[in-house]
């Protein structure tokens, strides 16, 4: 080789070197920069448990929109699905047809395709389903099934669709079982759970639901509804039978065993003549199959399980990128079809039409209704708003079809969200602990009970648990309705009281069976009432309520204090007890949000002697801040006749009494 071919060797091989070493740099640097990026956006998760779970518990009241919770508040993009529409279709008969629309759409005509459909079956247990044989058949035909995988060929015996399509089979189950009529002391039960939203977290994410829930159906939402355990079995397990999810309670849990042997309380409905259904739309994640092998037997009669089971072995590959996809459109990378689809419909609205189907097929009969409700919401909240009208509409739908003549529906949650920054703001805090309950209950038992109706909403004061509701309902399965418990003069109350009940008001997160982890309780300890924060808080009350009743000067007197009766500092006591061991940058960028003082003060105006209560926080500025409405504690009786206005009648004292 010569010196200049040995020199340009030498060069090509130091450019190749160079160029090698460039890469590698650039790679490592890519890695760094994800690294990073990973470590800074790892939130920071802190455990903080309550200093004392004996002490009386004052029940927090937080602002849903407070600034610390609406800087991770967004409004993700309506989802776009397949614009394909199906060929056949099941109506609410359980027949199945074509569609019409799509077989014009198509231009194809009856009588030029061949379709069929194939039931889907359990097959030993609850992580496989089998596809039983090809069923031809003349529309329209009724299927001896919940669930079926219907297809099309074209002339050409080309696969022009595919689908599975969810059914109520209800006459293979009245040929089965003896299922009793509903009598007018009777009522259903519909329990529909929402995973991960708080009750504060329902009022910013589906707040045309809560509004219908809690004005057009006078609703009961409860403010001191709190988790018992830290994520949804521990939470729904108490729900459905009474009992914490232990080994002490309940034997053996997770692993190999199956859950039939839990003593689910639809079991007792169902022996009591009941018809029963158990929905969840997360199959992996669900509730007792989560690193579980879940039912061995299905545990109702209706079970939609086997219909996602069956959605994941027709689509195995975009059913396991389904949760890839649904990151990056929480990013507002805007997917189509989304991730929230299946073929053409979102797929919180098939599961909602699940259970218009099962409330319609037997519109007559008893029923006992779980349904829980995870993929919209458990990871990413903010897609709970694309359901907002959904639900709105599927809770009118109930109403038209006059479903709450004789069925209690609790509209719920097992725990806030967990899972993100907002855990680590005073607000996020009691999110995180206290779920969402609103229960409506049906015209009849009002008119029949109302006794039990008003105490329920005195419950919605205090402190309250999965352990009640099962409680209650099983006081619903039989008809407890009469029975006048004295629990505040027992030397223990129970752990779960009926919610038709009255439970007292010192209970304590211990007498409800809640551990210093899960507690949401604030504490309170007599305040210095000439103190400048509490004198803040009394004129900034007075002054707030003169400015109230401004517009009717003419006939309601201007308010003085009279005298404070009370004042109590109010704090959460939280203790720090460990940060997770997950290193994360954002520690040094990011303080998390401490919980601030609040005051409670009970103030006498005058003329009237009216008695107010009013929670505030003062800034350091000085500036007010107002929790909740100002709450008159003694009657007004015909103090307020001269105004109409229901909710300034607290606050009036009419010029005439003078």
């Amino acid at each position: 080789m010569t010196s200049g071919k040995l020199q340009s060797y030498i060069y090509k091989m130091r450019s190749l070197n160079f160029r090698q070493k460039a890469i590698v740099f650039v790679v490592c640097v890519l890695f760094l920069l994800f690294c990073i990026n990973h470590k800074y956006n790892t939130p920071i998760t802190l455990d903080l448990r309550h200093g004392d779970v004996h002490a009386q518990c004052v029940i927090p009241d937080v602002d849903p929109f407070d600034e610390e919770i609406m800087k991770f508040d967004w409004h993700p993009k309506p989802p776009s699905c397949s614009d394909s529409k199906p060929l056949l279709f099941i109506d609410m008969d359980g027949l199945i047809q074509f569609n019409a629309t799509s077989l014009a759409t198509r231009k194809i005509a009856k009588s030029d395709i061949d379709c069929a459909y194939n039931p889907v079956e359990r097959s030993g247990g609850d992580d496989k389903v089998v596809f039983k044989p090809e069923v031809r058949f003349k529309e329209p035909e009724y299927i001896k099934s919940d669930v079926v995988v219907a297809s099309c060929l074209d002339k050409n015996a080309k696969l022009i669709y595919k689908s599975v399509l969810t059914n109520v089979d209800f006459r293979t189950v009245l040929n089965s079982k003896k299922v009793k009529t509903a009598f007018s002391y009777q009522f259903n039960v519909l329990l529909f759970g929402i995973d991960s939203l708080s009750r504060t977290g329902a009022l910013r994410k589906i707040p045309k639901a809560m509004k219908y829930l809690e004005e057009d159906l006078e609703g009961i939402t409860f403010k001191g509804y709190t988790k018992v355990g830290g994520n949804t079995f521990p939470n729904v397990v108490p729900l459905l039978t009474g009992k914490h999810a232990n080994k002490d309670e309940l034997g053996p849990a997770w692993g190999q065993y199956y859950y039939d042997k839990y003593p689910l309380i639809q079991y007792n409905y169902s022996k009591a003549g009941y018809v029963t259904f158990f929905a969840e739309d997360w199959p992996y994640f669900s509730t007792f199959n989560y690193l579980s092998h879940g039912f061995n037997v299905p545990p109702s009669d209706h079970y939609l399980r086997p219909m996602y089971l069956a959605m994941k072995q027709q689509a195995p590959v975009s059913t396991s990128l389904e949760q890839v996809n649904l990151y990056f459109e929480n990013k507002n990378i805007k997917l189509v079809p989304s991730s929230l689809c299946y073929k053409d419909r979102l797929k919180h609205i098939i599961y909602l039409e699940y259970c218009k189907r099962f409330l319609n097929a037997y519109k007559t009969k008893l029923k006992f209704g779980f349904s829980w409700m995870s993929e919209l919401g458990h990871d990413y909240p903010d897609f709970l708003e694309i359901a907002d009208q959904d639900f709105t509409d599927f809770l009118h739908w109930m109403k038209i079809e006059g479903h709450f003549d004789n069925t209690v529906l609790m509209f719920m949650s097992d725990h806030g969200s967990r899972i993100d920054d907002l855990r680590n703001t005073a607000v996020g805090r009691i999110e995180a602990r206290m779920p969402l309950l609103t229960i409506v209950l049906p015209g009849r038992f009002k008119q029949q009970h109302q006794g039990l109706v008003d105490t329920m909403k005195e419950n919605t004061k205090v402190l309250t648990t999965a352990f009640d509701v099962h409680a209650m309902i099983d006081d619903i399965l039989h008809q407890n309705f009469d029975l006048q418990l004295k629990t505040t003069q027992r030397e223990k109350p129970p752990r779960g009281i009926s919610l038709f009940r009255k439970i007292p008001k010192e209970r304590t997160c211990a007498d409800a069976g809640i551990s210093e982890q899960f507690c949401p309780c604030f504490v309170s300890k007599p305040a210095d009432m000439k103190s400048p924060e509490v004198q803040k808080v009394v004129n900034f009350s007075v002054d707030k309520i003169n400015r109230l009743l401004n517009d009717h000067r003419e006939v309601c007197e201007v308010l003085h204090l009279s005298q404070i009766k009370d004042a109590q500092l109010v704090t959460s006591n939280f203790k720090r007890y460990e940060t997770k061991k997950t290193f994360t940058i954002k520690e040094f960028f990011n303080t998390p949000v401490e919980d601030e003082n609040k005051y409670t003060v009970l103030i006498e105006t005058t003329p009237g002697g009216a008695l107010f209560e009013v929670t505030a926080h003062v800034e350091t500025d000085g500036e007010v801040i107002l929790i909740g409405d100002i709450t008159r504690t003694n009657k007004y009786g015909t103090q307020s006749q001269c105004i109409n206005d229901k909710f300034l009648r607290n606050y009036c004292f009419c010029k005439s009494q003078v």
